[in-house]
């Protein structure tokens, strides 16, 4: 698996030539980046949707972004998270430290074992958005 930012269709022929020169097959080492939409990317929103927690061997893992050289603007929300309903009625994020806590909160199941129990167009998530 590789990954790289800003991977243009450019720098994706170099850096498959590359894996290529060195005996490996250069085949599906990317996946579709921000610059394949014409160069809009999460900075651009102001917004990413990433992995924050996983469980290993049974116990519960937080995955956060901290980068080193960034000014804090990058750093990524870590663990469990949650949307919530503050006291004046407006949606916040909250970094939860239980699955109990992630099960009552103003998510609701889109899948549930594999299997998908709220089927919606984008026209009906719209809809939805613009009636908050």
């Amino acid at each position: 698996m590789i990954y790289g930012d800003s991977i243009t269709t450019e720098r994706c022929e170099a850096i498959c030539a590359g894996v290529a020169a060195k005996g490996f097959v250069p085949k599906n080492i990317f996946g579709i980046g921000s610059f394949t939409y014409q160069y809009n990317t999460r900075d651009t929103f102001g917004f990413a949707m990433k992995a924050t927690a996983g469980v290993v061997d049974g116990e519960l893992r937080e995955i956060f972004k901290d980068p080193a050289t960034d000014d804090g603007t990058k750093r990524s929300a870590r663990g469990l998270l949650a949307v919530a309903v503050d006291d004046n009625g407006e949606l916040v994020l909250e970094e939860r430290t239980s699955w109990d806590r992630v099960r009552n909160c103003a998510f609701e199941p889109v899948f549930a074992d594999g299997t998908l129990v709220r089927d919606e167009t984008l026209r009906d998530i719209r809809a939805r958005l613009r009636g908050q």
